[in-house]
């Protein structure tokens, strides 16, 4: 009898401690990023900084991918973010990648460097899509991925 107080008092207490553990601080949600819906030529792999990104804040962009056909002068990568509904959440960040340091064009192989500042306004469920577009304007790349909040 005495054993199975000892046990259960352990218990309890072990359970009391666990439920103490912030769970939040537990849950790192890191944005995954892939191939957009529309499918992409080329792949191009996304990183964030701080992932996810702080509404109201600085969030640094790492873009790198190779792209066969090359990256040709007035060729642009495109931020833009999206809701859950797919509706366009503000104005688009478009660069222009050969004036980006470090790269000359024509190029195959980029990495971009990217400081974007976040609405202090986002809050919830939202996705946002990093393109890279030919000096014509058609895809050589896309990556999605969706934030939740």
């Amino acid at each position: 009898m005495k054993q199975h107080l000892i046990f259960l008092v352990a218990l309890l207490t072990t359970l009391s401690m666990v439920n103490a553990i912030p769970y939040y601080q537990l849950d790192k949600r890191a944005t995954t990023f892939g191939p957009c819906f529309t499918g992409s030529p080329f792949p191009i792999t996304v990183s964030l900084q701080p992932d996810p990104p702080v509404p109201g804040q600085n969030c640094i962009f790492t873009v790198t991918g190779t792209v066969d056909s090359g990256i040709n002068p007035g060729a642009k990568m495109v931020v833009q973010g999206l809701d859950t509904t797919g509706n366009q959440i503000g104005d688009p960040i478009v660069n222009d990648i050969c004036t980006v340091p470090g790269i000359t064009c024509p190029v195959t192989s980029f990495s971009i460097v990217e400081t974007v500042a976040i609405s202090a306004s986002l809050s919830g469920t939202y996705s946002i899509v990093v393109s890279i577009l030919s000096e014509t304007g058609a895809v050589l790349g896309c990556s999605m991925g969706t934030v939740t909040g």
